[in-house]
């Protein structure tokens, strides 16, 4: 989410970042954002894991300025980093 919330920087330079920590089908899911269009702006607390009864699926809730985000991770194995597939942001920030 830190890298994900920075909506002053252009498109390049904020893909070139957050591309490595999105799952495969989440870079062609995200490709085309546009960061500016992101109203959160700063990660607020430490996140937390709401969801992680498995080994290679997490949900986690990440505190910003404009309210919690959800973020789906997955890993294809228990020593894989985990990667996002989903940043979903809160109701009243959409």
């Amino acid at each position: 989410m830190r890298v994900f919330a920075r909506p002053d920087l252009d498109h390049d330079s904020w893909w070139a970042q957050l591309q490595p920590l999105l799952s495969n089908e989440a870079q062609i899911d995200y490709a085309h954002v546009d960061p500016a269009n992101i109203p959160a702006r700063e990660v607020t607390a430490d996140p937390s894991v709401t969801e992680d009864s498995s080994a290679y699926v997490a949900r986690v809730q990440v505190p910003t300025d404009v309210g919690d985000y959800t973020v789906l991770l997955s890993r294809r194995d228990a020593n894989a980093p985990w990667l996002a597939e989903r940043i979903t942001p809160p109701e009243a920030a959409g």
